[in-house]
């Protein structure tokens, strides 16, 4: 779709007569006067009903100081609008701000408690089965298989017994997992920092739900401190400052701030760059993140045993 037939549909569908339309990398910036918006296309899996039910949701957001890029309705009180040849496109608005930057650790804790307030933003009620999602304990399931597929895989040998230690450490976080033991609750499932913006006086901003769903409110800190870790050498005393910023914005007991730290060893970073690496045809080019990655965990790894041995003691 050309930048006429793209001003046209937004015209049609929004009532919004673009100035300008800017070609991002898989999105368009729509410029209406002072007016900004984001214009994706839509994936077969959001489907009116799951838009509408995601917008439902992140409208409570600034009610607990939390901004959030949530889908917008057409003149006709749709959730999407066609563009006449089998393809779907949502309106969302135009967040100002800029990238988190995790190197500042006032700017990491306010991320770490405004994903608290956020999961608790979402209304009272039964969950919207059009938000419902594979669970925390899903993902690491399938994870734990890909493991098993790639046994024996060519690696250098260092590399090799790190991933054995990585592997070791994801099956007994994983065998310590207990389902039922906490309410689901409405989760971003993909924290990483680009999806994260701080605005001005530092107001928190989410963007792209596109995973987002019900599941253990423990799967957005665990993700969150992760990528937080993987980009960030961090001393003892700030790690622990992450994971004690959530419990404390999320008003968690001794027993499920134990519980929580106990999951958070999962090696998510490792694990994500190991599948990254042999997928596709040319693994060895992204070997040099997976070197990384299990370098990066292994540090990680030794300040989180730390703090688990001192709360079993």
């Amino acid at each position: 779709m050309d930048a006429g037939e793209m001003a046209d549909l937004v015209r049609r569908a929004y009532g919004i007569v673009p100035d300008a339309i800017v070609q991002k990398r898989t999105v368009w910036g729509i410029v209406a006067g002072a007016s900004r918006y984001i214009l994706k296309r839509a994936r077969p899996q959001d489907c009116e009903e799951r838009l509408r039910a995601l917008a439902d949701v992140l409208r409570h957001y600034p009610g607990v100081g939390v901004a959030a890029a949530m889908p917008l309705a057409t003149r006709t009180g749709t959730m999407r609008a066609s563009d006449g040849r089998g393809g779907w496109f949502y309106l969302q608005p135009w967040l100002e701000g800029r990238h988190v930057d995790v190197r500042d650790e006032s700017e990491r804790l306010a991320v770490t408690r405004a994903l608290a307030r956020a999961q608790r933003a979402a209304p009272p009620g039964g969950l919207d089965s059009a938000l419902a999602a594979a669970t925390l304990r899903d993902k690491w399931r399938a994870k734990l298989q890909l493991l098993e597929r790639l046994k024996g895989m060519p690696v250098e040998a260092e590399i090799a017994d790190s991933l054995n230690r990585i592997a070791a450490r994801a099956r007994a976080v994983y065998a310590s997992y207990l389902d039922g033991t906490r309410p689901l609750a409405f989760c971003h499932r993909d924290l990483a920092p680009h999806n994260v913006l701080v605005g001005p006086g530092g107001s928190v901003m989410f963007i792209d739900f596109d995973h987002a769903g019900y599941d253990d409110p423990f799967a957005d800190p665990i993700q969150w401190v992760s990528h937080v870790a993987y980009l960030v050498p961090l001393c003892q005393s700030a790690y622990r400052r992450l994971w004690l910023t959530y419990a404390q914005a999320a008003e968690l007991g001794d027993e499920e701030l134990v519980s929580l730290v106990r999951l958070g060893a999962w090696p998510d970073i490792a694990l994500r760059a190991l599948a990254e690496a042999f997928r596709g045809g040319e693994p060895e080019r992204r070997v040099w993140r997976l070197r990384y990655a299990v370098r990066r965990e292994e540090e990680r790894a030794r300040l989180h045993d730390a703090w688990l041995r001192e709360l079993d003691a």
